[in-house]
């Protein structure tokens, strides 16, 4: 046993200075289209979170993931690391936006559930689409890379796959019908899941967060196209009825979304999963693989008061979200309110109740292996969409994609 032992340090030594050394020369710019040896080939799947929008959508200057200065995702892939974008509902709850991620990736009419579907009082069947990696399967696995709500969203897929759902086979036996193959479980179709950002138990901003959503997607609008009049944005939200209509200005779309009722009293809607109570539900539906590599990367950019437990939103913090950091710092137990603008750190560390390690340069399977967190980044300087920081920020956050995908490959 002390020989297994000796001999399972020394790989976790050399994983980590492989790591290391990798990191550090594409850092330097030694390794810009160079392959790394891969254990793996597996892609990397990117989940957006809330607000989130596919390439395009905003316009072709704008991108989620790296905002106006970069394109995450293609330059992944121009470095020989397959990277895929996957693009769900950016306000629909995590069950129907994991049911939207596994018709997204494997192709496919999205079928939230008979059950689901009648409990919540919205249409069972959604958008089709031809799927961004149709051959994926036991054989052929997926890294999952979620950012805030992206990262529940990963959580609750991998848990379907593996699980299925007791409630839709019930329903469907009851009813006669044929049970959709995401709820049948024994997928064991996923190799690892990072999250980055992501409120794994809730946050306090949450009750804030509709009139926070309204200023995000002006800000938006104005950032891809310069004004409201042109603006184009997609909520996805087809089972609840909000399809944009024909000859509908995007203006009144928008309001016509926003004073709908699925924002009241619904716990099938993503500001109900963002609440504490939410997230600790999600946390009680989901598990830990024993085959599945866990991440998560947290971000702080608060700092304590000098006369009071209260935390403050840094001086570079992007000026819409220094107003949600600074309830956040005010607001429930001292440990929840150090966060990066939207997020506690606390809750971004790994889902209360679930098995977690700190980093230690040895990520094992079925349990959390969580990253020290990086102090002055907010919760969009993971995307490159703090229009503040970007330009400064640029290098870290291609170097911080670059070693994920690194980490991935050797897995």
């Amino acid at each position: 046993m002390a020989l297994f032992s000796n001999v399972t340090k020394q790989k976790s030594k050399i994983f980590s200075l492989k790591c290391l050394l990798v990191a550090t020369l594409f850092s330097f710019g030694f390794l810009n289209e160079d392959k790394v040896q891969a254990d793996n080939s597996d892609p990397n799947i990117f989940v957006h979170g809330l607000t989130g929008f596919g390439h395009g959508e905003l316009g072709e200057d704008l991108y989620y993931w790296g905002g106006t200065t970069q394109n995450i995702i293609g330059d992944l892939s121009d470095n020989g690391y397959q990277s895929l974008e996957a693009v769900v509902s950016p306000f629909g709850s995590n069950w129907d936006r994991s049911i939207e991620l596994y018709y997204y990736i494997k192709g496919g009419t999205v079928d939230y559930g008979a059950a689901h579907a009648e409990e919540h009082g919205h249409a069972r069947y959604g958008r089709t689409f031809p799927g961004i990696y149709p051959t994926w399967n036991a054989e052929n696995k997926i890294h999952l890379i979620g950012h805030s709500q992206g990262g529940q969203t990963s959580r609750m897929l991998e848990t379907l796959l593996r699980e299925g759902s007791q409630e839709e086979k019930e329903y469907a036996q009851a009813h006669g019908i044929e049970l959709p193959e995401i709820f049948s479980g024994n997928k064991e179709w996923v190799r690892s899941i990072t999250t980055i950002a992501t409120p794994h138990n809730g946050t306090q901003v949450a009750s804030l967060a509709k009139d926070l959503l309204h200023e995000v997607i002006y800000g938006s609008a104005f950032i891809a196209n310069g004004s409201l009049v042109n603006l184009s944005y997609d909520f996805k939200l087809d089972q609840w009825g909000l399809r944009q209509l024909p000859n509908e200005s995007s203006l009144a779309y928008l309001k016509r979304v926003f004073s709908s009722s699925i924002w009241n009293a619904n716990e099938d809607i993503v500001l109900y999963d963002l609440t504490t109570e939410g997230a600790q539900k999600l946390n009680e539906k989901t598990s830990l693989s024993d085959d599945v590599y866990y991440f998560s990367y947290s971000g702080n950019a608060t700092y304590k008061g000098v006369l009071s437990s209260n935390y403050y939103p840094s001086l570079t913090m992007f000026p819409l979200y220094s107003i949600s950091a600074a309830y956040i710092g005010a607001t429930g137990g001292k440990e929840w309110r150090s966060n990066d603008g939207l997020v506690p750190v606390i809750s971004a560390l790994y889902p209360q109740g679930q098995a977690f390690k700190n980093a230690d340069g040895n990520p094992t399977k079925g349990v959390w292996y969580v990253e020290p967190t990086i102090e002055g980044w907010e919760h969009m300087d993971f995307v490159g969409q703090d229009y503040v920081q970007a330009p400064l920020l640029k290098n870290k956050v291609k170097a911080f994609y670059q070693n994920i995908a690194i980490r991935n490959q050797g897995l």
